[in-house]
């Protein structure tokens, strides 16, 4: 599933070919949504953003287009004339200055009046999306430190997301393995500075996803490790994907548990239970 950083990547994607661009053709043949195409047509698009792991496009007639991608949607952007070969189901599809933006299979799609966002069932529990600039470090310390989530669990609470949306399965692991931080340590068994390390990490690590393209590691040690024959998949990350592998910090081997049926990768050395 997208996460924060790869949601708002797309948004900035959309709306570099969308914003303010009369658009030559829209087609919405999802049946939750097609009966907005007549209306949107003659619409421009002013705004593309991200709240968490959704994405909206905003409309001058007062409309919006929220979307979830889940496990299976994605948003292409593309040149009109490029053929798209796969049995993807097409939901949106936009035509501006020669270029197509189209979502796929996803199906938690609607359009909705933009006043009335905030009142969608999943943006109503979000907390502060992690890649906001009002989401500081002390925030998400302040959260962490709160009655409300301190005495929750590191792997549950970093995927919640009425804690800080945007944070997702890799986030998590990587948050949590550059921040010394057990799966099962709670913040309130955590001292202050344990505290202020995993909430300046939480908004750094994030911040480094969305401007790198994926990168949670230095660009030198994605280099290096690229260098030396390790796949994208593991270079790009200090503990993600890299079960089996040594830790970039000591000299442990990088293991993977299950948390709830989903896989977190952790250093037993760098993340020792308390």
């Amino acid at each position: 599933m997208p996460e924060g950083p790869e949601t708002r990547r797309a948004a900035d994607r959309i709306s570099n070919r969308l914003r303010d661009r009369s658009l030559s053709h829209l087609r919405l043949p999802f049946p939750p949504i097609s009966e907005f195409e007549g209306v949107l047509k003659k619409a421009h698009i002013e705004s593309v953003t991200s709240r968490g792991k959704a994405l909206l496009i905003r409309f001058d007639n007062g409309l919006s287009l929220y979307s979830h991608s889940q496990l299976y949607g994605r948003w292409t952007v593309n040149k009109a004339s490029t053929e798209i070969r796969w049995n993807r189901s097409l939901r949106a599809e936009f035509v501006a200055e020669g270029y197509a933006v189209r979502l796929w299979s996803a199906t938690d799609v609607e359009v909705l009046p933009t006043d009335k966002e905030e009142e969608h069932p999943y943006i109503l529990k979000l907390g502060p999306d992690v890649l906001d600039d009002d989401t500081t470090s002390d925030l998400i310390c302040e959260r962490l430190e709160s009655p409300r989530f301190n005495r929750r669990q590191a792997s549950s609470l970093m995927l919640d997301q009425t804690f800080i949306a945007g944070l997702g399965n890799y986030l998590r692991s990587e948050i949590l393995h550059q921040a010394g931080v057990h799966p099962k340590a709670r913040p309130k068994d955590l001292d202050p500075g344990a505290i202020t390390k995993w909430g300046s990490l939480t908004k750094s690590i994030s911040i480094r996803s969305y401007e790198s393209n994926g990168l949670t590691v230095s660009d030198d040690l994605a280099r290096r490790r690229k260098g030396m024959g390790e796949r994208r998949r593991s270079y790009r990350h200090s503990a993600f994907c890299r079960n089996g592998m040594d830790c970039h910090v000591c000299d442990a081997t990088i293991i993977r548990i299950r948390v709830s049926g989903r896989r977190l990768d952790m250093c037993p050395k760098c993340q020792v239970e308390s």
